[in-house]
C-alpha cells in the first residue's frame, strides 16, 4: 500500500527483496536480504550500521576459485550499492558519493550508482540536472534492453527503468510540466514488473492529471475508468448482516495521512465531536506516527489501528474483522494511498473524500463526499452516468454546507495590515503548490499584473528553494511574457504563515485549486480570488469561499477572475476591512462550524447506511 513519491520505497531498484534460492545461506546474500527488509521498512540507520560493519570485516577469501571470487565481488558491490541508497535516504550525501565512487571503480556503468546520483540531485533541488540525467539514464537502459540480454539481466534493467520513469514523472510534475509527468508515470506503470508497484505508478498518473490544464487532458481520457481493471480478479469480501454484532454504526477512516498533514486538519473535528451514542469510530493509519497521530489516536472513543506494512489483503481483513459499516477513504490517488484495500470491499459502504478532489475510478467505492457547490448540477462531466444507466459507484454524497471543516492544529500568527498600506503597491500572491500553476493561469496573472500599475506577484513553493528550480520557473515566465522583475519567488519554510503579511490578495490556481492554503490565507485576513470550474475538483475554491461568506470573490470565467482581482486591488478600504474582519467571519462561518459539520456528515452516514440495509 505504498509507492514511490519519493515513490514507493521497497528495496533499492534492481535488488531482489529475497536473495535467489541458489544464493541463500551465504553471508553476503543473507546480508542483502536483511538489508533489503530493513530498507523497505524505512530503517535506513540500521542498514547503514549493518552494511558498514559487514564491508569493513569481510576481506576477500584466500584460495577462492575465480567463480567464487567473482560472486563475492558482485555481492560486495551490491552491499555497497544498498549502503549508498541508505545513506542517500539519511541525507548523508558526502558519504553516499564516496560509496558510489567505489562502486564506479569496479563497475563504471553500474545502474544503481547512476540512480543514487540522481536521487542526490533530487534531494539537493537540482531539478534540471536530475531531469537531464534521468532522460540519459532511461535511454541507456532502453538501449541495453534492445540488446535482448538474458532474462535475469533484462528484469534487472527493467526495474531501474520503471523507477527512473517514475522519478522523471515526479520531476516533470514538480517543475510545472504535468502532462509530460502523466506520460512518464504511465511508462513507469508499463515497465514495472511488480503488480502492486504498477498500480501505484498508474495511480501517480491519475493524481498528476489533476495538475493538467483542461484543454490538455484529451490524451488521458479513459484512464480513470481503466483503473478498476487492475482489480478485475481481486476477490471482494462478503458482508453477512446476520453476523453483525454491534448496534452503533461503525465508521472507519483510512489514510496514509493521519499525521502532520492537511488531511489531519480536516479530519480532527470528526474525531473530536462525533456522537458517541450513535457511532463508533476506527482509524486505519498507513503511516508512521507523529505527535499529530498521537493526538488523533487519543480522542475519546476512537479505536486506532496501524496498518503500515500490512498487505492490502491483510489490512482489508482487519477492517472486516472490526465489522466496519462505512469505510471512508481520505486519500484517493495521493501518495501511499489505500485504494487497493478498498478494492477488496472490506466494508459494505465505502466513501472517498476530504483528502482528494474527485473520483478514484474504483467500482467498489459507493460515494464521493461533496457539497452543494462541488456537485452543483447533474451535468458536471465527473458525474456523467456510466454506460448502461445511472452511476452505481462513486455517486455524489452532498452535504448542505462545506464538505470539510477547517480546524487549525497550530497557533496562528496575528493578522497583519495589508502590505500595500506601507509599500504603496499591491502584492498579489499564491502559496499553492507550483505544480498547480498552468500556463493559462500564468497568462491570466500576467493580465492582472498588466492591469494594476506597480503590482507585484509573490509565489512560494518548494521548487523555488533552489537555484535550478527558480531558473526553470523564470524561463517559463519569460516564455509567457511575464515581467520576471515583478515576481518574487520564495522556497518552502516552516514559518510560512507569517508571510501572508507580505500579500494583499491571494490568487487561486485552476483547475486544481487550493484547499488548506486557501483556508490559511482566509484565516490570515487575505482575500482569495478563485475561478469556479465545471467539475467537483475544480470547485474546491468556490466551495470554500461560498461557505466562508465570500461568494463575491468567486469568478465564473477567466475575465471575471481578472476583473475581481483588479477591482480588489483598486479598493484599499475593502482590503483593510477584510484584513480586520475576515478571520471573525471565517470563525462564524460553516467552514469552521465544526458542530454543524459533524452533524451533517453523521446525517449523511446514517442515510447511506440505511439505504444499504435490505428492507425486511
Amino acid at each position: 500500500m505504498a509507492r514511490r513519491s519519493g515513490r514507493r520505497k521497497k528495496t533499492p531498484g534492481g535488488l531482489a527483496e529475497t536473495p535467489p534460492a541458489s544464493h541463500r545461506g551465504g553471508s553476503p546474500a543473507d546480508l542483502l536480504g536483511e538489508a533489503g527488509r530493513l530498507f523497505a521498512a524505512g530503517n535506513y540507520g540500521e542498514v547503514r550500521t549493518l552494511l558498514e560493519a559487514a564491508l569493513a570485516s569481510s576481506p576477500e577469501a584466500a584460495g577462492a576459485s575465480a567463480a567464487e571470487a567473482a560472486r563475492a565481488a558482485h555481492d560486495r558491490l551490491e552491499l555497497r550499492y544498498v549502503l549508498a541508497a541508505a545513506l542517500v535516504q539519511l541525507g548523508d550525501h558526502r558519504t553516499a558519493r564516496a560509496e558510489i565512487a567505489q562502486i564506479r571503480e569496479s563497475a563504471p556503468e553500474h545502474p544503481g550508482a547512476a540512480l543514487q546520483e540522481i536521487y542526490i540531485e533530487k534531494a539537493e533541488g537540482r531539478t534540471r540536472t536530475e531531469m537531464t540525467h534521468l532522460a540519459a539514464f532511461i535511454a541507456w537502459l532502453e538501449a541495453r534492453l534492445a540488446e535482448e540480454p538474458p532474462a535475469s539481466l533484462a528484469a534487472y534493467y527493467r526495474k531501474f527503468l520503471a523507477e527512473s520513469w517514475s522519478l522523471l514523472g515526479s520531476a516533470l510534475t514538480f517543475s510545472g510540466r504535468a502532462a509530460d509527468g502523466v506520460s512518464a508515470f504511465l511508462a513507469a506503470s508499463r515497465a514495472e514488473a511488480d503488480g502492486a508497484q504498477s498500480i501505484a505508478e498508474y495511480s501517480n498518473a491519475l493524481f498528476a492529471i489533476n495538475y493538467v490544464a483542461e484543454e490538455q487532458r484529451a490524451p488521458f481520457a479513459g484512464l480513470l475508468a481503466d483503473f478498476d481493471k487492475f482489480f478485475a480478479e481481486t476477490e471482494r469480501m462478503t458482508h453477512a448482516g446476520g453476523r453483525r454484532t454491534h448496534e452503533k454504526i461503525r465508521i472507519g477512516y483510512i489514510s496514509p495521512d493521519l499525521r502532520r498533514h492537511p488531511v489531519a486538519f480536516f479530519l480532527l473535528p470528526l474525531l473530536r465531536f462525533f456522537d458517541r451514542t450513535r457511532f463508533s469510530v476506527f482509524c486505519y493509519a498507513n503511516n508512521r506516527e507523529d505527535a499529530v497521530s498521537r493526538t488523533m489516536a487519543q480522542q475519546p472513543g476512537v479505536t486506532w489501528r496501524s496498518i503500515l506494512g500490512l498487505s492490502p489483503t491483510e489490512a482489508a481483513a482487519q477492517i472486516l474483522e472490526d465489522e466496519i459499516d462505512i469505510l471512508c477513504d481520505l486519500s484517493g490517488h495521493t501518495s501511499d494511498n489505500c485504494l487497493p484495500v478498498l478494492a477488496r470491499k472490506p466494508a459494505p459502504v465505502q466513501i472517498t473524500g476530504i483528502g482528494y478532489m474527485g473520483r478514484t475510478g474504483l467500482s467498489t467505492i459507493d460515494y464521493v463526499l461533496g457539497d452543494m457547490v462541488l456537485d452543483e448540477g447533474a451535468d458536471a462531466p465527473e458525474d456523467a452516468p456510466l454506460e448502461g444507466g445511472a452511476r452505481k459507484s462513486e455517486r455524489p454524497l452532498r452535504l448542505s454546507h462545506s464538505h470539510f471543516c477547517y480546524m487549525p492544529f497550530v497557533a496562528m500568527p496575528d493578522v497583519a495590515p495589508p502590505p500595500s498600506l506601507s509599500r504603496g503597491f499591491i502584492t498579489f500572491g499564491c502559496f499553492n503548490n507550483y505544480s498547480k500553476v498552468t500556463d493559462d493561469m500564468l497568462l491570466l496573472w500576467r493580465q492582472i499584473l498588466d492591469g494594476v500599475e506597480g503590482a507585484r506577484l509573490l509565489l512560494k513553493s518548494r521548487l523555488f528553494g533552489s537555484e535550478e528550480g527558480r531558473a526553470i520557473a523564470e524561463e517559463r515566465f519569460w516564455r509567457l511574457g511575464l515581467d520576471v522583475a515583478r515576481i518574487e519567488l520564495r522556497g518552502f519554510s516552516p514559518e510560512y504563515l507569517a508571510e501572508y503579511a507580505d500579500m494583499d490578495i491571494a490568487l487561486d490556481t485552476f483547475p486544481y485549486t487550493g484547499g488548506l492554503t486557501t483556508c490559511e490565507a482566509l484565516y490570515m485576513g487575505v482575500p482569495v480570488v478563485t475561478l469556479k470550474g465545471r467539475t467537483h475538483g475544480a470547485r474546491f475554491g468556490a466551495s470554500l469561499l461560498q461557505n466562508a461568506g465570500l461568494s463575491e470573490l468567486i469568478a465564473e470565467d477567466k475575465a471575471q477572475y481578472a476583473d475581481r482581482a483588479k477591482l480588489l486591488a483598486g479598493s484599499p478600504e475593502t482590503l483593510a476591512l477584510l484584513r480586520e474582519k475576515q478571520r471573525a467571519m471565517l470563525l462564524a462561518s460553516p467552514l469552521m462550524n465544526f458542530r454543524q459539520y459533524v452533524q451533517e456528515v453523521e446525517a449523511a452516514f446514517e442515510k447511506v447506511w440505511l439505504d444499504s440495509v435490505p428492507s425486511s
